[in-house]
């Protein structure tokens, strides 16, 4: 990155006919990305009532940072700020150019430049409290940085405890995204959830291919993806990089979509000689209909089902057993998730499940190259 030891900004007001510059990124309290137009230059960010884009933190300074215009560049420059301003994770201490999809910290205030064509609407007002990360460059450390990485657990038969397949699980080591719930959260937040699904689901193909480990796998999307064409055809490229494996794509009960898309869905997988399961059953409203007009090859049921079979607290075992035996009647695998205990297992065992999983039979843990 090129250092400028000198610039000599001059006003500039960015009009209809111009590129508008703008800074996206996550604003506190607010859900997704928020896209702050820059109309004029140059833009004060601090935490003064003056400042172009007001940011109320203690970590923020009145007056932070500011972005310039000129005819060559734009420029960021830090104004004596007490916690810094950063691109690209790196403090600067004179005025820095910037480009397209740079990265600008203030303070604990992580943002992207990026452009259009066409005037943005006024920028978002920013809530009280900033974010404790940098989630835009933590979130591209897992996605193109080498960060991530898959763990596989072990499904195994009910009759004889036969591993049949595994599960692929991520996993990172980046800083506050260890937990996969909290990985996928910030996804959302960023737009990037689909994006991690489909990355995950390729590294956990590489990853068993490599390791030459037979079995089926489980894999996993998001409850935001949509069930269509787009998900289709990197099934497609996947089934293509693994001919003879049994896979198995996982849709979560609450991304259940209406039936006729489930049931287009359902065979266009099924043309890829891909199987599919509904997972966490029980879980929410336990779409019934939907089990008996698609005929999913496999049934994960929740372990908030299965975790207490076989003691006094289960009281709805009569319940699970029904809610078996009218999957098997239709023809449909049953998984039980999440089994720790002999108790439940044994319980599992009365029932008739055809496959267990869960950390009485092996915790999620990574391949070993061949």
């Amino acid at each position: 990155m090129t250092i400028m030891n000198h610039v000599a900004p001059t006003a500039y007001s960015a009009s209809a006919s111009e590129v508008q510059w703008l800074l996206e990124g996550c604003l506190p309290n607010h859900s997704g990305l928020s896209q702050i137009a820059m109309h004029q230059f140059p833009f004060l960010i601090g935490r003064d009532g003056s400042c172009d884009l007001q940011v109320t933190s203690r970590s923020v300074s009145k007056r932070h940072a500011e972005i310039l215009h000129t005819p060559v560049a734009v420029i960021v420059q830090d104004l004596g700020s007490t916690n810094g301003t950063f691109v690209n994770g790196v403090r600067i201490s004179v005025p820095t150019p910037v480009g397209i999809d740079d990265l600008i910290q203030f303070a604990d205030i992580e943002m992207r430049i990026i452009r259009q064509a066409q005037p943005h609407a006024d920028f978002t007002c920013v809530a009280d409290q900033p974010e404790q990360s940098w989630q835009i460059s933590r979130l591209n450390e897992v996605l193109n940085q080498g960060r991530m990485h898959i763990h596989f657990q072990p499904i195994v038969t009910g009759v004889d405890r036969a591993v049949f397949g595994y599960e692929a699980l991520v996993r990172t080591d980046v800083s506050g995204l260890e937990s996969p719930l909290e990985l996928f959260r910030v996804a959302t937040r960023l737009g990037q959830a689909t994006r991690l699904s489909q990355k995950c689901r390729a590294e956990a193909v590489r990853a068993i291919e490599e390791a030459a480990v037979p079995g089926a796998l489980f894999l996993n999307t998001d409850p935001n993806e949509v069930l269509g064409e787009e998900l289709i055809r990197s099934m497609q490229e996947l089934r293509n990089l693994t001919n003879n494996r049994q896979l198995v794509l996982e849709i979560h009960e609450e991304a259940v979509p209406e039936t006729k898309i489930l049931r287009e869905f359902a065979a266009a997988l099924r043309d890829l000689d891909i199987q599919l399961a509904f997972d966490d059953f029980g879980a929410g409203q336990s779409r019934l209909l939907e089990l008996a007009q698609v005929l999913p090859d496999y049934l994960k049921f929740d372990r908030s089902l299965v975790k207490d079979l076989g003691t006094p607290a289960a009281l709805h075992e009569h319940l699970v057993r029904t809610l078996h035996d009218t999957a098997i009647s239709l023809g449909i695998n049953t998984v039980a998730e999440g089994l720790e205990t002999p108790e439940s297992i044994g319980a599992c065992d009365t029932i008739g499940f055809a496959f267990y999983q869960g950390f009485a039979f092996g915790r999620p843990q990574p391949f070993v190259r061949c």
